[in-house]
């Protein structure tokens, strides 16, 4: 008997001090002063709304009843607004967390850890935003998830497929526009306040210096790449870092093809120097004498094909007479050895003639 009135008595203080612990009949646990919720049959009345009908498990239909606003813990229970169990925080359902639903038996769960808030997540650190996410309804540059602070990891990677995209078009030489664009260094105000200190690190072992980055400014990219910069709500712009790589890539290409038709024009011109045609078919040519100025002797070496009847190299003097004449005899690679002391020191024209038709001329320089 004396106990029971110590549990009553215990049960009066518990209920005059404004209940702040409460189980529900629905199976919802109340920290706070909740509103009076009146369940009579499958009916339940509270806050704002009142439904009727029988929840998937027998039990009655609860959905959006609103809490006072001196309850802002709730713990509800299996089949509550139709859900796996959580805990809500605030206005009833607005910020939960609880364990996610199982794809087909709703009592199983499925061991996920589930936040919910209907507004967007924040995660702040010693007064530090560290990441948030905050739909925009209407705008889907600003629905995006923000990091304040460096993120790293083994691996990043992003969902490609081609069945998820549409009006897919080749770049046509986009990557020309690269060179438009200024590579600068900078530092982040927000590494120079949180450091409090203006010298930056060189990238050495003093990390709580800030560290200089190296990128572009969004101002300058929107000018050449608009697709590539966001604006958020406060007029903030970011860079889409990763859309540079197809540009890149376009650049590569055109380059290479550059490079490759240089690279056949040198081929071209390198066989006609050596006497040979693309189809490999020899041809008669001069090359430039070695050593060039000389004083003792050069040698000039030509190309003479073995279908020419007659050949022969004669040397000039600048007024056009003729100071000198060989006979070639020989066929293919030939070289002729001039003799500094059959010329007097001055600048001399040579040219090798093929069955009457000038091939080629070049010049050389006799010193004392």
């Amino acid at each position: 008997m004396r106990k029971s009135l110590i549990l009553a008595a215990i049960a009066a203080i518990s209920l005059s001090a404004s209940a702040q612990l409460k189980v529900v009949s629905n199976g919802q646990s109340r920290i706070g002063t909740p509103e009076n919720i009146f369940n009579t049959g499958n009916q339940i009345t509270g806050g704002q709304q009142t439904l009727s009908g029988i929840g998937d498990y027998g039990g009655p239909l609860v959905s959006h009843i609103a809490p006072d606003s001196l309850a802002p813990l709730c713990v509800m229970g299996l089949d509550i607004d139709g859900s796996w169990p959580r805990i809500s925080f605030g206005r009833y359902n607005n910020v939960s967390i609880g364990e996610g639903e199982h794809a087909t038996n709703k009592r199983l769960g499925n061991g996920i850890l589930s936040l919910k808030a209907n507004n967007g997540i924040k995660f702040e650190s010693d007064g530090t935003s560290i990441f948030h996410y905050t739909p925009t309804k209407g705008s889907l540059a600003s629905e995006r998830f923000y990091f304040g602070k460096a993120v790293s990891g083994p691996q990043f990677i992003t969902t490609s497929d081609a069945r998820l995209k549409t009006d897919i078009e080749e770049l046509d030489n986009v990557g020309a526009k690269i060179k438009n664009l200024v590579p600068v260094s900078y530092v982040l105000l927000s590494d120079v306040t949180a450091s409090g200190d203006t010298e930056t690190s060189d990238g050495g072992n003093d990390a709580s210096a800030p560290r200089h980055q190296y990128g572009f400014l969004a101002q300058d990219v929107r000018e050449i790449f608009p697709d590539l910069v966001y604006e958020d709500a406060e007029g903030m712009l970011s860079l889409d870092y990763q859309g540079f790589i197809p540009i890149l890539v376009d650049a590569v290409k055109s380059l290479q093809t550059t490079v490759e038709q240089q690279a056949e024009t040198i081929r071209t011109l390198t066989g006609q120097q050596n006497g040979q045609q693309n189809d490999g078919t020899v041809v008669a040519s001069l090359s430039q004498n070695r050593p060039n100025p000389f004083n003792t002797s050069t040698v000039i070496s030509c190309v003479v094909p073995e279908s020419v009847a007659n050949a022969f190299l004669c040397v000039y003097d600048l007024n056009g007479n003729q100071k000198m004449r060989r006979d070639i005899s020989a066929r293919g690679d030939v070289d002729v050895t001039i003799d500094g002391n059959s010329l007097n020191a001055g600048m001399y024209i040579y040219t090798l003639i093929a069955d009457g038709v000038e091939v080629d001329s070049k010049r050389m320089i006799l010193t004392d």
